[in-house]
């Protein structure tokens, strides 16, 4: 299918599906923060961006944040069993490889992963304030990955406002699992501290598909701990620091088509995994232009007792500059430096190590103007020059029109790249000779309310050049399992996402999206675990008697597993439920139901996922 953009908008607004994310369709007073370098009001981005905050989280009642991304238009999870298990998104159709992901502003992009990406099986939605999910390339402001889009996560965060706030929650039930929660946030007046800490702990059910005759369950417990600070060490200049830990330990199964051995299908794996990030940053007001100096780090260590690469390490140190000029009314100019250095060790049981490292360095620069009170450009460019390939530029440019106070139109066009992962260049199965994967994203959209009726259309098209893909007959590289090898030829995914919302009264909403996502690679075959048709409906709100509901489902249909059109994941349309009442002013006993009707799907094949499951909670907030 070719799909043509100009032709496909209009008709995407004609048939709206009566959809699924309450953060679709912005109200006005919302505020952008990772879509540029400076902040921007919502209806003034081009970008297509999704904004979740920490209240729709808490009425969804998912545990895992990949779960909630679920339900978001243009992505979808693909899960290898219970929590803490493998676990990661795909945008519009392109896996976590081509995703940039941040916590409290640190790039948390795993260095000793296969690809640089973020496995979300132990990120829980506990102590989460705030999420931005940007769509289509935006390597010309976060480098290479951010090719299908961006993934920004704040945990617990300072008051705006002078003040205090403190919060906590218990809850448990399936799968004998048990987690609690504990925020502490405070402002003054020259600054504020903002801590959380939360501890999960789950038995679970076998990660290999229990319909396989697999019956070991896999569990996982983790402790996750956070903490911000920032100060006014004058009226101009403000010095600050995020930080997050989280340690955390997994039983897995390998699942079908592993490596032959003895742990594979149901057996006894496991890993340790250890995760450590620290920001230090300064910001200065200096009349014409502000400025930003920062200083990050990220550091992760998984470790495998009972495999053969028994410990892999991934480090990375971020230095950044940026300076804005607000040249007029809303609108700034934004440049800056950065430099990167990663870097990755492997070590297996015979005590051998495996290292490499990369370093890169970046100009940037973006611009935010308001041509007029009713449209708005951005223009925003980057060159890098990388140890390993030299010089690399990416441009973006978006637009913002409002044609009247209940439409705005976006568009944007941008360019990403890849760069191939420590692990492909240099590990056993490498290829040194592999080079970046670059990438054309664009997308138009339109939202519009009608009173209590809100509706939202865009239809995106990505093209990937030069994949870098995998060949199990090669023998060029070091392994005898296969090398890493540049694909040639052009890689293709396009679709229409939309999305709607209907205030059924002043305090209950119907929500939903659907998403049409065609994909096709340089051979003719489509993109594995992408769902053509990715469907998402709900109703949530609140009764005057203090109680809290929210009903919602997620489908899917027609998900290729393989290159053979015939072998596919089945069908599915899987109901979460939750309902709470407030005991007291701040205080909510409630209780969550995972698969309402005990259906049985996959999302990766021959991983298990949830039967029927029953929480209670009881939480608070001061």
């Amino acid at each position: 299918m070719k799909l043509n953009l100009t032709a496909a908008l209009p008709l995407a607004l004609l048939f709206p599906a009566v959809a699924a994310a309450q953060t679709t369709l912005f109200s006005l007073d919302e505020i952008v923060f990772s879509g540029n370098l400076t902040e921007l009001d919502a209806d003034r981005s081009g970008l297509s961006i999704e904004v979740i905050t920490e209240e729709d989280l808490e009425a969804a009642g998912e545990v895992q944040i990949s779960d909630y991304l679920a339900r978001l238009p243009g992505l979808n999870v693909t899960r290898d069993g219970p929590v803490g298990q493998n676990s990661f998104p795909r945008i519009r159709g392109l896996d976590g490889r081509y995703i940039t992901v941040r916590i409290n502003g640190i790039d948390v992009n795993d260095p000793s992963l296969i690809q640089n990406q973020t496995n979300f099986g132990g990120l829980t939605t506990a102590n989460i304030s705030r999420i931005e999910v940007l769509y289509g390339s935006q390597s010309a402001l976060y480098g290479s990955e951010a090719v299908a889009g961006v993934i920004d996560i704040r945990t617990t965060a300072i008051p705006d406002e002078v003040g205090d706030e403190l919060g906590f929650s218990i809850e448990g039930g399936s799968y004998d699992t048990a987690q609690a929660a504990f925020s502490y946030a405070v402002r003054g007046e020259r600054g504020g501290l903002a801590f959380s800490a939360t501890r999960l702990v789950t038995e679970g059910f076998s990660a290999a598909e229990e319909g396989d005759g697999n019956t070991e369950a896999d569990g996982h417990r983790a402790t996750t701990l956070s903490f911000s600070g920032e100060y006014d060490v004058t009226d101009t200049v403000t010095i600050g620091v995020d930080t997050f830990w989280q340690d955390s330990f997994t039983e897995f199964d390998e699942g079908p088509g592993a490596p032959p051995g003895p742990f594979n299908g149901d057996g006894p794996q496991t890993q340790d995994v250890t995760q450590r990030g620290a920001r230090l940053y300064a910001e200065i007001e200096g009349g014409a232009v502000d400025h930003e100096f920062s200083l990050s780090d990220y550091e992760t260590e998984r470790f495998f007792p009972l495999g053969f690469f028994q410990r892999f390490i991934g480090e990375r140190t971020e230095m950044r500059y940026v300076g804005t000029w607000e040249f007029a009314p809303e609108s700034a100019l934004s440049f800056g430096l950065e430099r990167s250095e990663e870097r990755f060790m492997s070590i297996t049981s015979l005590g051998s190590v495996s290292s490499a490292e990369i370093d890169v360095t970046s100009a940037i620069a973006d611009i935010a103007w308001a041509v007029s009170s009713n449209l708005d450009l951005s223009l925003s460019g980057r060159i890098d020059d990388h140890s390993r390939f030299g010089t690399q530029h990416n441009l973006r440019a978006a637009l913002a029109l409002r044609p009247d106070a209940d439409t705005v139109i976006r568009a944007s066009v941008g360019q990403g790249t890849r760069a191939p992962s420590l692990f492909e260049l240099f590990s056993d199965n490498g290829n040194p000779g592999l080079s970046p994967e670059t990438s054309l994203s664009v997308d138009l959209g339109m939202e519009r309310s009608f009173g209590d009726l809100r509706l939202g259309a865009t239809v995106f098209w990505i093209q990937v050049n030069d994949l870098i893909g995998f060949d199990g007959t090669a023998t060029f590289c070091a392994s005898p399992f296969g090398c890493y090898v540049q694909v040639p030829g052009e890689t293709t995914t396009q679709g229409v996402e939309l999305a709607a919302s209907y205030d059924v009264t002043e305090r209950i909403s119907a929500f939903g999206t659907y998403t049409y996502t065609d994909t096709e690679t340089a051979s003719g075959a489509r993109l594995t675990r992408v769902p053509r048709h990715q469907l998402s409906l709900g109703v949530a709100g609140e009764l005057d008697s203090g109680w809290r509901f929210s009903v919602a489902g997620i489908g899917a249909a027609d998900t290729a597993v393989s290159t053979f059109a015939t072998n596919q994941l089945d069908d599915y349309f899987v109901v979460n439920a939750n309902v709470g009442y407030e005991l007291s002013d701040g205080v909510e006993a409630y209780l969550r139901v995972d698969n309402l009707f005990d259906t049985e799907y996959q999302t990766s094949p021959g991983f298990g996922t949830s039967d029927r499951a029953v929480y209670l909670g009881l939480r608070s907030r001061f």
